[in-house]
Protein backbone atom coordinates (compact mmCIF):
# COMPACT_ATOMS: atom_id res chain seq x y z
CA UNK A 1 0.00 0.00 0.00
CA UNK A 2 1.52 3.49 -0.47
CA UNK A 3 1.82 5.63 2.08
CA UNK A 4 2.11 8.94 -0.14
CA UNK A 5 -0.72 11.41 1.08
CA UNK A 6 -4.30 11.26 -1.19
CA UNK A 7 -4.21 15.46 -0.97
CA UNK A 8 -3.41 16.93 -4.05
CA UNK A 9 -1.28 19.60 -2.62
CA UNK A 10 0.40 17.52 0.06
CA UNK A 11 4.06 15.51 -0.01
CA UNK A 12 3.00 13.44 2.83
CA UNK A 13 5.76 10.22 1.96
CA UNK A 14 7.37 11.84 -0.22
CA UNK A 15 11.40 12.96 -0.61
CA UNK A 16 12.48 16.05 -2.38
CA UNK A 17 15.64 17.17 -3.28
CA UNK A 18 16.09 20.54 -3.45
CA UNK A 19 19.58 22.22 -5.07
CA UNK A 20 20.58 25.61 -3.96
CA UNK A 21 19.00 25.18 -1.08
CA UNK A 22 21.39 26.82 1.87
CA UNK A 23 19.52 30.51 0.48
CA UNK A 24 17.46 32.36 -1.49
CA UNK A 25 14.27 30.83 -3.75
CA UNK A 26 15.78 27.21 -2.64
CA UNK A 27 15.72 28.13 0.79
CA UNK A 28 11.88 28.74 0.56
CA UNK A 29 11.07 25.54 -1.73
CA UNK A 30 12.85 23.58 0.88
CA UNK A 31 10.57 25.68 3.23
CA UNK A 32 7.48 25.24 1.93
CA UNK A 33 7.65 21.42 0.73
CA UNK A 34 8.49 20.78 4.14
CA UNK A 35 5.40 22.70 5.03
CA UNK A 36 3.51 20.10 2.71
CA UNK A 37 4.68 17.16 4.62
CA UNK A 38 7.90 16.64 1.88
CA UNK A 39 11.04 14.94 3.38
CA UNK A 40 13.83 17.47 1.95
CA UNK A 41 17.12 16.51 0.89
CA UNK A 42 18.50 20.33 0.70
CA UNK A 43 22.08 20.68 -1.17
CA UNK A 44 23.93 23.25 -1.67
CA UNK A 45 27.64 23.79 -2.38
CA UNK A 46 27.99 26.07 0.89
CA UNK A 47 29.18 24.74 4.06
CA UNK A 48 26.35 24.59 6.94
CA UNK A 49 27.46 27.28 9.15
CA UNK A 50 26.56 29.42 5.79
CA UNK A 51 23.10 28.58 5.22
CA UNK A 52 20.88 31.10 5.85
CA UNK A 53 19.17 31.18 9.16
CA UNK A 54 15.55 30.66 7.75
CA UNK A 55 16.75 27.64 5.61
CA UNK A 56 15.68 24.29 6.19
CA UNK A 57 16.79 22.96 9.80
CA UNK A 58 18.86 20.03 9.27
CA UNK A 59 17.48 17.12 11.91
CA UNK A 60 14.35 15.60 11.69
CA UNK A 61 13.48 13.93 8.56
CA UNK A 62 15.32 16.25 6.35
CA UNK A 63 19.06 16.36 5.36
CA UNK A 64 21.27 18.41 4.29
CA UNK A 65 23.98 17.29 1.82
CA UNK A 66 27.03 18.72 0.15
CA UNK A 67 26.60 19.34 -3.83
CA UNK A 68 29.07 20.89 -6.07
CA UNK A 69 26.54 21.26 -9.66
CA UNK A 70 29.60 21.29 -11.88
CA UNK A 71 30.56 17.58 -11.02
CA UNK A 72 28.63 14.49 -12.35
CA UNK A 73 30.57 12.54 -9.75
CA UNK A 74 29.28 14.86 -6.96
CA UNK A 75 25.20 14.93 -8.22
CA UNK A 76 25.37 11.40 -8.81
CA UNK A 77 26.72 10.89 -4.99
CA UNK A 78 24.18 13.16 -3.52
CA UNK A 79 21.54 11.31 -4.99
CA UNK A 80 23.04 7.96 -3.73
CA UNK A 81 23.05 9.82 -0.29
CA UNK A 82 19.53 10.66 -0.48
CA UNK A 83 18.43 6.98 -1.44
CA UNK A 84 20.57 5.59 1.42
CA UNK A 85 19.47 7.68 3.69
CA UNK A 86 15.24 7.68 2.52
CA UNK A 87 15.02 5.27 0.39
CA UNK A 88 13.40 6.79 -2.20
CA UNK A 89 13.56 10.27 -4.38
CA UNK A 90 10.32 11.83 -5.66
CA UNK A 91 11.14 15.21 -6.72
CA UNK A 92 13.57 16.66 -7.88
CA UNK A 93 14.04 21.07 -7.79
CA UNK A 94 17.16 22.47 -9.73
CA UNK A 95 17.45 25.53 -8.13
CA UNK A 96 21.10 25.74 -8.12
CA UNK A 97 22.74 28.92 -10.07
CA UNK A 98 25.03 32.00 -10.75
CA UNK A 99 24.80 34.90 -12.52
CA UNK A 100 27.66 37.31 -14.01
CA UNK A 101 26.78 40.93 -15.27
CA UNK A 102 28.46 42.78 -17.85
CA UNK A 103 28.87 43.86 -21.66
CA UNK A 104 28.77 41.04 -23.77
CA UNK A 105 31.84 42.69 -25.93
CA UNK A 106 33.96 42.57 -22.65
CA UNK A 107 32.90 39.41 -21.11
CA UNK A 108 35.61 36.58 -20.48
CA UNK A 109 35.62 33.13 -21.71
CA UNK A 110 35.84 31.84 -18.27
CA UNK A 111 32.59 33.67 -16.73
CA UNK A 112 30.47 32.85 -19.87
CA UNK A 113 31.99 29.05 -19.32
CA UNK A 114 30.86 29.36 -15.35
CA UNK A 115 27.38 30.25 -15.30
CA UNK A 116 26.33 27.98 -18.62
CA UNK A 117 28.23 25.04 -16.45
CA UNK A 118 26.80 25.81 -13.47
CA UNK A 119 23.15 26.91 -14.61
CA UNK A 120 23.15 24.83 -17.73
CA UNK A 121 24.86 22.27 -17.38
CA UNK A 122 24.24 21.77 -13.67
CA UNK A 123 20.74 21.46 -13.97
CA UNK A 124 21.49 18.58 -16.56
CA UNK A 125 23.89 16.49 -14.45
CA UNK A 126 21.37 16.50 -11.87
CA UNK A 127 18.50 15.90 -13.96
CA UNK A 128 20.64 12.85 -15.04
CA UNK A 129 22.19 11.80 -12.06
CA UNK A 130 18.11 11.57 -10.55
CA UNK A 131 16.42 9.70 -13.39
CA UNK A 132 16.88 6.05 -12.63
CA UNK A 133 15.14 7.00 -8.97
CA UNK A 134 12.55 9.24 -10.31
CA UNK A 135 11.84 6.99 -12.97
CA UNK A 136 11.34 4.36 -10.27
CA UNK A 137 9.08 6.55 -7.94
CA UNK A 138 5.44 6.98 -8.06
CA UNK A 139 4.35 10.23 -9.65
CA UNK A 140 7.83 11.72 -10.10
CA UNK A 141 7.82 15.13 -10.91
CA UNK A 142 11.09 17.46 -11.45
CA UNK A 143 10.97 21.65 -11.48
CA UNK A 144 13.84 23.44 -12.99
CA UNK A 145 14.29 27.47 -11.65
CA UNK A 146 14.46 29.42 -15.54
CA UNK A 147 14.08 33.34 -15.13
CA UNK A 148 11.91 35.99 -16.89
CA UNK A 149 15.60 36.76 -18.42
CA UNK A 150 15.54 33.71 -20.63
CA UNK A 151 12.54 34.80 -22.35
CA UNK A 152 12.87 38.54 -22.92
CA UNK A 153 16.58 40.24 -24.20
CA UNK A 154 18.22 41.88 -20.50
CA UNK A 155 21.34 43.88 -21.00
CA UNK A 156 24.31 43.13 -19.50
CA UNK A 157 23.45 39.06 -18.42
CA UNK A 158 24.14 37.26 -21.78
CA UNK A 159 25.33 34.34 -20.20
CA UNK A 160 22.50 34.44 -17.69
CA UNK A 161 19.80 34.75 -20.27
CA UNK A 162 21.78 32.30 -22.02
CA UNK A 163 21.36 29.64 -19.57
CA UNK A 164 17.94 30.42 -18.49
CA UNK A 165 16.37 29.81 -21.60
CA UNK A 166 17.99 26.99 -21.98
CA UNK A 167 17.06 25.48 -18.81
CA UNK A 168 13.51 26.45 -19.62
CA UNK A 169 13.96 24.71 -22.47
CA UNK A 170 15.34 21.58 -21.14
CA UNK A 171 12.19 21.08 -19.15
CA UNK A 172 10.26 20.72 -22.42
CA UNK A 173 12.50 18.26 -23.56
CA UNK A 174 12.86 15.99 -20.49
CA UNK A 175 8.92 16.05 -20.33
CA UNK A 176 8.81 14.78 -23.59
CA UNK A 177 11.43 12.32 -23.14
CA UNK A 178 10.28 11.26 -20.02
CA UNK A 179 6.65 11.11 -20.01
CA UNK A 180 6.32 7.50 -20.53
CA UNK A 181 8.15 7.20 -17.28
CA UNK A 182 5.78 9.02 -15.60
CA UNK A 183 8.61 11.87 -14.86
CA UNK A 184 6.63 15.35 -15.36
CA UNK A 185 9.01 18.41 -15.81
CA UNK A 186 7.90 22.11 -15.48
CA UNK A 187 9.56 25.39 -14.78
CA UNK A 188 9.35 28.56 -13.12
CA UNK A 189 10.50 31.72 -14.22
CA UNK A 190 10.75 34.61 -11.74
CA UNK A 191 11.10 37.98 -12.30
CA UNK A 192 13.87 40.12 -9.84
CA UNK A 193 13.83 38.55 -6.42
CA UNK A 194 15.49 39.85 -3.58
CA UNK A 195 18.20 37.87 -2.66
CA UNK A 196 22.15 37.62 -2.54
CA UNK A 197 21.92 37.30 -6.23
CA UNK A 198 20.62 40.56 -7.33
CA UNK A 199 22.14 42.61 -4.54
CA UNK A 200 24.14 44.54 -6.78
CA UNK A 201 21.41 45.41 -9.12
CA UNK A 202 18.48 46.15 -6.17
CA UNK A 203 21.15 48.91 -4.75
CA UNK A 204 21.31 50.83 -8.36
CA UNK A 205 18.23 53.25 -7.91
CA UNK A 206 18.47 54.04 -11.79
CA UNK A 207 18.00 50.29 -12.28
CA UNK A 208 15.40 49.32 -9.96
CA UNK A 209 13.48 52.49 -11.01
CA UNK A 210 13.41 51.14 -14.92
CA UNK A 211 12.63 47.61 -13.22
CA UNK A 212 9.82 48.16 -10.84
CA UNK A 213 8.17 50.30 -13.85
CA UNK A 214 8.09 47.07 -16.36
CA UNK A 215 6.34 45.08 -13.59
CA UNK A 216 2.33 45.78 -13.60
CA UNK A 217 1.81 44.03 -10.40
CA UNK A 218 4.25 47.03 -8.84
CA UNK A 219 6.80 44.74 -6.72
CA UNK A 220 9.94 41.94 -6.82
CA UNK A 221 8.66 38.31 -6.22
CA UNK A 222 9.35 37.02 -2.92
CA UNK A 223 11.26 33.72 -1.95
CA UNK A 224 7.98 32.60 -1.28
CA UNK A 225 6.00 33.19 -4.13
CA UNK A 226 8.10 31.10 -6.27
CA UNK A 227 8.49 28.59 -3.94
CA UNK A 228 4.59 28.37 -3.95
CA UNK A 229 4.45 27.97 -7.60
CA UNK A 230 6.96 24.90 -7.52
CA UNK A 231 5.40 23.25 -4.83
CA UNK A 232 2.50 23.29 -6.73
CA UNK A 233 4.17 22.00 -10.14
CA UNK A 234 5.63 19.07 -8.64
CA UNK A 235 2.34 18.36 -6.76
CA UNK A 236 -0.45 15.70 -7.81
CA UNK A 237 -2.67 19.10 -8.18
CA UNK A 238 -0.78 19.57 -11.17
CA UNK A 239 -0.92 15.88 -12.67
CA UNK A 240 -1.27 16.56 -15.48
CA UNK A 241 0.92 19.72 -16.52
CA UNK A 242 4.17 18.94 -18.26
CA UNK A 243 6.71 20.58 -20.33
CA UNK A 244 5.30 24.05 -19.09
CA UNK A 245 7.09 27.28 -17.80
CA UNK A 246 4.93 28.95 -15.59
CA UNK A 247 6.25 33.04 -15.21
CA UNK A 248 5.97 34.33 -11.58
CA UNK A 249 6.25 38.03 -12.76
CA UNK A 250 4.13 40.03 -11.68
CA UNK A 251 2.88 40.29 -15.48
CA UNK A 252 6.23 41.45 -17.02
CA UNK A 253 5.68 39.19 -20.22
CA UNK A 254 2.10 40.28 -20.88
CA UNK A 255 3.56 43.73 -22.21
Amino acid sequence: MSTHSTDPVRFDGRVALVTGAARGIGAAIAVRLAELGATVAAADILPHHRWEQDALPAGGPHTRHHLDITSGDSCRRTVEEVLAVHGHLDHLVNNAGVVARGPAATTTEEDFRRVIDVNLTGTFRMSQAAYPALRAAEAASVVNIGSTNGHIAVLDTLAYCVSKAGVMHMARVLALEWAPDGIRVNAVGPTIVPTDMTRDVRADDAYMADKMAGIPLGRMAAPRDVALTVAHLLSPAAAMTTGQTVFVDGGVLIH
